[in-house]
């Protein structure tokens, strides 16, 4: 009974240690790309007009200049690391609940975003695909 109780304790302990290196990993990725402020152009998905916008990254938030001023708030992010790209997803949302998802790789100073816009309607609701390509403000 002695060897089995020793098994059961060292079994309990590599699965604390497994499980608490796993809340490490995660811990680690939050705020993966707080401070940085990412300059660059937006367009709709087959539409030739692009405009500029600013993606920062703050304390947790993702903020668009261009849809804020459109009177979408700043939403939470989430990010992972793999290898020497970092990817994140966000979703703002405006007053009137329409809900923009971002989906995007940072790798080293420039990103690669695309994202889709879906407005609620009174009879009907639309959605439009964009993307979004900058580099790291300085």
């Amino acid at each position: 009974m002695t060897n089995m109780l020793k098994i059961c304790q060292l079994f309990l302990f590599t699965l604390s240690l497994v499980i608490l290196f796993s809340i490490t990993i995660v811990i680690a990725q939050e705020g993966l790309l707080d401070g940085k402020v990412f300059v660059g152009n937006s367009q709709e998905k087959h539409i030739r007009a692009v405009k500029e916008d600013e993606l920062r990254f703050m304390n947790g938030k993702f903020h668009s200049i261009v849809y804020a001023k459109k009177g979408f708030n700043e939403g939470v992010y989430t990010a992972r690391a793999e290898e020497d790209k970092i990817y994140f997803e966000a979703t703002i949302v405006n007053p009137k609940q329409d809900k923009i998802k971002w989906r995007g790789i940072v790798h080293r100073d420039s990103i690669e975003v695309n994202y889709r816009w879906s407005k609620k309607g009174w009879l009907s609701s639309t959605e439009k695909d964009y993307s979004f390509n900058g580099t790291l403000k300085k």
